[in-house]
This record gives C-alpha cells, sequence and structure tokens, in this order.
C-alpha cells in the first residue's frame, strides 16, 4: 500500500471553516495527515469535519474554536492538540480578513489596527505558542497564506497589502532563525482566488469606483495572463508541497499562485 504524504503528520489549520482554509483541509485529509481545524465559526469549522468524514477523506479531525488574537484561546487550543496527538508537524497559518477598501487617508485607525492585527499579530502569536513544541523535537513546518496583494498594488488595498507584506518579511526572518532547529517556514502568495470574499471585495472597489461588479470582474480578469481567477484548491496543492516532505530542503520561500498575475517574489 503507497504510503500516503502527511501519514503520521499532525496539521493545525487556521480559518479552516471556508474557502482556502477549508480546502487546506480536505487537501489535507486526503494526503493522511490528522488535523485540527481551528477559527472562530465552530458551526462552519464542524461542517469542514463533517465533509471530511463524510467523504472519507483521512482520520476524523479535531475541531476547536480559537481566536488567533486572543492568547489564552490560542493557549488552550495548542494543549489541545499536544494532549490529543503529542505533536504538532504543520502549522497553516491561513486566517485573514480583506479589510475595508478605501484611499489611506480615508481609513480610520480601527480598521487598520484590525486588519494588521488580524493578519499580521495572529500569526505571530499562534507562530510563538506551537514553535517551541517543534523546536523539542527539531522537525516542524510552518506555512503562511499571504498575497500578491502590495507585490503588484491595488489601488485602495494599503492596509491590506502591508499586513500581507509584513508576513513576507516575517516568514524570511523566521525561516533564518529557525533553519538549524529542523523547522522550515515559507510562503504562499495567492492571486484573485475565486470565492464568496474575492467578489466581496471587487464589488467593494466597483463601488468606490463607480462602475458595476461585473465590470470590475472582468477587468481584473483581464489582467490575469491565464484568464481565469485561480481557486482555493489550487492554493491548497502549494500548501501540500510546502506540508511535505517533498520541500524538505526548502525554506525561506515566497511561492505566487496567480495565474502568472506576479511573476516575482
Amino acid at each position: 500500500m503507497k504510503v500516503k504524504e502527511l501519514e503520521n503528520k499532525v496539521a493545525l489549520v487556521t480559518g479552516a471553516s471556508r474557502g482556502i482554509g477549508r480546502a487546506i483541509s480536505l487537501t489535507f485529509a486526503k494526503a493522511g495527515a490528522q488535523l485540527i481545524l481551528v477559527g472562530r465559526d465552530l458551526d462552519a469549522l464542524n461542517e469542514t469535519s463533517k465533509l471530511i468524514c463524510e467523504l472519507k477523506l483521512g482520520p476524523t479531525p479535531l475541531v476547536c474554536q480559537m481566536d488567533v488574537l486572543d492568547i489564552s484561546s490560542i493557549a488552550n487550543a495548542v494543549k489541545l492538540a499536544l494532549d490529543s496527538f503529542g505533536q504538532i508537524d504543520i502549522l497553516v497559518n491561513n486566517s485573514g480578513i480583506t479589510g475595508r477598501s478605501a484611499p489611506l487617508w480615508e481609513l480610520e485607525e480601527s480598521q487598520w489596527d484590525e486588519a494588521i492585527d488580524t493578519n499580521l499579530k495572529g500569526p505571530f502569536l499562534l507562530s510563538k505558542a506551537v514553535i517551541p513544541s517543534m523546536i523539542s523535537r527539531k522537525s516542524g513546518s510552518i506555512i503562511f497564506i499571504g498575497s500578491i496583494t502590495g507585490k503588484r498594488p491595488l489601488v485602495n488595498r494599503s492596509v491590506y497589502a502591508a499586513s500581507k507584506l509584513g508576513l513576507v518579511g516575517m516568514m524570511r526572518t523566521l525561516a533564518l532563525e529557525l533553519a538549524r532547529e529542523g523547522v522550515r517556514v515559507n510562503l504562499i502568495s495567492p492571486g484573485f482566488v475565486a470565492g464568496p470574499r474575492l467578489d466581496g471585495v471587487i464589488a467593494q472597489v466597483a463601488s468606490d469606483q463607480g462602475v458595476t461588479s461585473d465590470q470590475m470582474k472582468a477587468t481584473w480578469l483581464e489582467m490575469v495572463p491565464t484568464g481565469k481567477f485561480v481557486t482555493p484548491e489550487d492554493i491548497a496543492q502549494g500548501v501540500l508541497f510546502f506540508a511535505s516532505s517533498r520541500s524538505g530542503a526548502t525554506t525561506g520561500e515566497d511561492l505566487n499562485i496567480s495565474g502568472g498575475l506576479v511573476m516575482y517574489s
């Protein structure tokens, strides 16, 4: 029998309730991983778990409600994972928000703080909580979900760009710090990912620019060399690569999955 790529691996995935996080969870389950699904929406997390079980993709996941900005809930989730399985081999920092679309000078300080805290501080807090157990085992893979936004600037998306490019700097520095500890750190930069979140951003930007959502969607599609948006499943395959032994010699890398929209790091 062929051994699955993530057999006997324990993976904690944030934002596993929908979209990219759900796609990562399904892909990991199919690859044999034991999953800890975390996020704020417990009902949606249970839906992801139920889907994995119904499709018989892999072991029954452990579900835990967690807020990436609540240190006590992070500590509880990490403790639950370690008490249940004895290890966390893979950490996927996927949780994030789109933030408000507006010119920088029109953003409220609270809107700036919310996006920076959720998208940058949250992954810092969770990584900080998980890393000691990885160092103790001299093994681990940490994957951040960034964005091509900022590499290829989008009008009115300054706070989102700042939060996601901040992850790139943190990832590269952390990769260097953990290189001799057996822990790899990498990042995926998705392009325009089809789904309700992208639809919401397009609607926001379209409204700001006085055009229809369909017109703005067509404009954005024109920017993508392949002529189509990427899917959550496309992103999940990149995350699987970084989580598996196939990328055993890879750390500190930023992989664009964007249909050619961005071809540089």
